[in-house]
């Protein structure tokens, strides 16, 4: 799963394209669905997909990686082969496969930002490049996608909850009521904390700021100096993020009614680059009850991503390599591979807006399938209705559909799962954002295993769900045999303690496929085989108003401290 606005190890890229897209047609409940359909037998399918057949185009997926620097990151070699190799293996299938080029823009900065305080006191900060993020030689580095333009002696303002020494975990600029009327026409002074970089920088936009400066915490040694991180792309502010001593100096110059004023400029540009997702379908099925499956064909920079996703893909790979060969019940079912995830979700973000509204009224549903190998692995399902979550984090009438299958089939066979909300982490995100029902599960990634899922799953206490999330030992050894010693929290601590954790993880990402592939394939077939699954639509005007607009936290998945 996804970063989304990168604190370079984490804090979120974010692609504000969807928020703009006008939603169109959504589901709606004013028109009762008819009564659910009958349940289907997939068990013929389910014995077809097999684990086996799923980890052969996992160990392909490693190959690319190991030719192209261990990685298969979207602008990387490693991600144009690994295009190639889906599109060839479908067509190989006989389905007709094509890419869809999104963009997703390379920023250049061609000058170093400047920060210069004007009054109280004439001062000009240090300024440094990406090479210093975390740097504690610099005071200043511009964020990345951030425009050439300049402001001269403009006041600084910051939002109303700045909390110096902070405790950790402050709130500065999550709300748009976080900023005072007197942000608009000034730049805005922010404090990291909580909620993603991406959101409080989206923020000061929408709360009439021209410039941003937004400090380091502060709370600990770790997290004082200047960093290197994202905003959306195409932003339209000069900001840059600074060392918390800057934003102490200049919170405290404002607390005291010295009025600080500066000079902030940036000097970058970014540049159109387009790379492929990848979309087949069945060759037949109702056109007009599209059952969309969606996986990240990405990794992250630092490893080949072979749970995170290529169990996605190589499950959706084999999926559709089966049904090939068994047939297309009564819908149409496309296959999507989307890139870009681990950026902010661009890939699938650009590909949900540029669907037509008729293409979207014709979509029944949208599946998730990231991450289904992990090796500490918890049997995770979205909360589609909001029964656990609340209605603001359900996904669009439907989604809890989808949940009910998902879960009801492992209920059936006596294992039990749990819900989780959509926090906007993977590629969901564009389709909810459409007003197409989505649903899907999730294996884990950086949560610690609680007693209450070693009770319910096996597994090892207080250890990551995937020990390798976005680490260089998400591999095909890893997902086949077991993740290494050395990635388990005890390891520093206990390496004997660590070493014997890792050992009784030994084949438990097979076992985490295996559980996963076999509700996925009843979910598919089941959407595949319905008439009426979900409500009618209703027209454009109705639907606009009934759409849900979702604002995530996230947009991709991050560690626990990118924030």
């Amino acid at each position: 799963m996804a970063f989304q606005g990168y604190e370079s190890g984490g804090e979120m890229h974010r692609v504000g394209l969807v928020g703009a897209a006008v939603i169109i047609v959504a589901l709606v409940g004013a028109s009762p669905a008819a009564a659910a359909p009958p349940d289907v037998d997939s068990s013929r399918l389910e014995r077809l997909v097999t684990v086996d057949g799923i980890t052969d185009h996992q160990r392909a997926l490693q190959r690319i990686a190991d030719r192209n620097g261990g990685t298969r990151a979207t602008r990387t070699p490693g991600y144009t082969a690994s295009a190639a190799y889906v599109k060839a293996t479908l067509e190989r299938a006989g389905y007709n496969v094509h890419y869809e080029m999104f963009n997703m823009p390379e920023w250049r900065e061609n000058a170093a930002p400047v920060l210069r305080q004007v009054s109280p006191t004439g001062r000009t900060y240090v300024a440094g490049g990406a090479g210093d993020d975390d740097s504690p030689s610099v005071d200043i580095i511009a964020f990345e996608h951030t425009p050439t333009k300049a402001l001269t002696n403009v006041k600084v303002v910051p939002t109303d909850d700045v909390v110096i020494p902070s405790p950790g975990g402050t709130t500065s600029g999550c709300e748009l009521s976080d900023f005072p009327a007197a942000t608009s026409g000034a730049v805005s002074l922010i404090q990291r904390g909580t909620c993603t970089f991406t959101q409080k920088l989206e923020n000061a936009v929408q709360a009439g700021a021209i410039g941003v400066i937004l400090f380091n915490e502060g709370d600990t040694a770790a997290r004082s100096n200047a960093l290197f991180r994202a905003a959306p792309f195409d932003y339209p502010l000069p900001a840059v993020a600074s060392s918390f001593a800057v934003g102490q100096e200049l919170y405290n110059a404002y607390k005291a009614g010295q009025n600080p004023t500066v000079d902030l400029a940036t000097n970058g540009v970014d540049e159109q680059m387009l790379y492929p997702n990848v979309v087949a379908e069945t060759k037949r099925g109702d056109a007009n009850h599209m059952v969309l499956l969606g996986a990240h064909l990405d990794s992250v920079t630092a490893g080949p991503g072979i749970n995170d996703d290529g169990s996605g893909t190589a499950f959706q790979l084999e999926l559709a390599e089966q049904l090939a060969k068994v047939g297309t019940p009564r819908n149409k079912i496309r296959f999507l591979w989307f890139g870009g995830e681990e950026d902010g979700l661009v890939g699938s973000q650009y590909y949900a807006a540029h669907l037509s509204d008729r293409e979207v009224a014709r979509t029944d549903m949208m599946l998730d399938t990231d991450m289904i190998a992990s090796p500490n692995f918890a049997r995770l399902v979205y909360d589609g209705d909001g029964s656990t979550f609340g209605s603001e984090n359900a996904g669009p009438e439907g989604s809890g559909t989808i949940e009910r299958v998902l879960t009801g089939y492992w209920a059936k066979r006596g294992m039990v799962s749990e819900p989780i909300p959509f926090d906007g982490r993977s590629d969901y995100v564009g389709f909810i954002n459409r007003g197409i029902p989505a649903g899907g599960v999730f294996a884990g990634a950086e949560a610690l295993k609680t007693a209450e899922q070693v009770a319910k799953y096996g597994g090892v206490l207080g250890e990551q769900l995937d020990p390798c999330y976005h680490e260089d030992c998400d591999t095909y050894t890893t997902v086949t045999k077991q993740p290494p010693a050395s990635t388990m929290e005890t390891y520093a601590a206990n390496p004997a303690l660590a070493q014997q954790q890792a050992n009784s993880l030994r084949g438990n990402a097979l076992r985490s496929l295996h559980q996963f592939k076999n509700t996925l394939v009843h979910a598919v077939w089941y959407f595949a085989c319905a008439k009426n699954a979900f409500p009618p639509k209703v027209n454009a005007a109705d639907a606009t108003k009934a759409a849900t607009n979702h604002r995530f936290k996230h947009q991709g998945h991050e560690r626990p401290g990118d924030r």
